[in-house]
């Protein structure tokens, strides 16, 4: 069984140039560490999981990982639970191998699902 890992920031931040010797266009974006709260999650093979709400979470950005050599099917619920708008994760969800970015609002969720066991 898969486990999910999320992290919640409060945003991205653009690095300082230093010893700049040259024009330069574009910038450096990271992630504006410390993060604000983490969750691991254990899969249940085919049965959905649902994070956990965070309570007054103001993160606008959150990371999730996946274990290596796993993958996920997941849903990004950004009413939370028990809403008309809802999506448990499924077979017909979007997959996620290693990790990637999301938008994050206030008493948002995300589903998953591993997606070898559907």
């Amino acid at each position: 069984m898969a486990n999910v890992r999320i992290h919640g920031y409060s945003g991205i931040v653009q690095i300082e140039k230093r010893l700049q010797k040259q024009f330069s266009s574009d910038s450096v974006q990271l992630r504006a560490e410390p993060y604000l709260w983490s969750q691991k999650i254990a899969l249940n093979g085919a049965t959905p999981v649902e994070s956990v709400v965070q309570a007054n979470d103001t993160a606008t950005i959150v990371f999730v990982e996946v274990d290596d050599g796993m993958a996920v099917r997941y849903e990004v619920n950004p009413n939370g639970p028990g809403t008309s708008s809802h999506r448990d994760a499924s077979t017909n969800s979007p997959k996620l191998q290693g990790s990637a970015p999301f938008q994050w609002f206030k008493g948002a969720t995300m589903s998953f699902v591993d997606s070898s066991a559907v």
